[in-house]
């Protein structure tokens, strides 16, 4: 099955995004998987009411869909559009939507952030050893011209997708020992420095 390209964020659907909880629940689908508006509002201590009017602003814009695959009745689950998102901040930094995709990309980070300080922090005592000693926290400084920047961004993002697509489809509650496994892969020019 081929994998569902990457959906670019521009101007107009960056509107629907550019609220926190929003970006919460998008990041939850992502992270976790399908969930009804009842399971995110518990998640976040939030109202049904307001877990609901947000899935359907990501709706409307493309980040979510209902999961036709769950649910009875009036439950309705709801899952991250397939093929995950991109954002360039450098594109969207005119034209007004500067705050707002500030606002988007500062709140994907600082989730980001807190699961990975979670993990640091006191995270690996709650798993099996082998878990633990399975991960790796790692920090590489590389001297790259831009080409070559942009190639190892490339393979990383290339080794994800194929991880992506070797693992898709597994249910968190298959039984077969899978766990969720969060990779952060950061590649950036360090400060301080004089770039050309």
């Amino acid at each position: 099955m081929p994998e569902a390209p990457r959906r670019r964020i521009d101007v107009t659907t960056l509107r629907g995004l550019a609220h926190p909880l929003r970006v919460q629940l998008y990041d939850a689908l992502v992270t976790y998987g399908p969930a009804t508006a009842t399971m995110l509002a518990e998640r976040f201590a939030e109202s049904t009411g307001s877990t609901s009017y947000h899935l359907r602003q990501l709706a409307k814009h493309g980040f979510v869909e209902e999961d036709p695959t769950r649910g009875a009745g009036r439950e309705r689950y709801w899952r991250a559009y397939p093929g995950g998102t991109e954002l360039d901040s450098y594109e969207l930094s005119g034209g007004g939507s500067g705050e707002a995709a500030r606002l988007v990309v500062d709140e994907f980070r600082r989730v980001q952030s807190a699961r990975l300080g979670h993990w640091l922090s006191a995270g690996y005592l709650q798993v099996p050893r082998e878990w633990g000693q399975a991960t790796v926290n790692s920090t590489a400084h590389l001297r790259l011209r831009v080409d070559e920047l942009a190639a190892l961004s490339n393979d990383l993002v290339a080794v994800l997708d194929a991880w992506h697509e070797r693992t898709d489809g597994r249910e968190p509650e298959g039984g077969d020992d899978a766990r969720i496994v969060e990779v952060q892969v950061h590649t950036f020019p360090v400060a301080g420095q004089d770039l050309p």
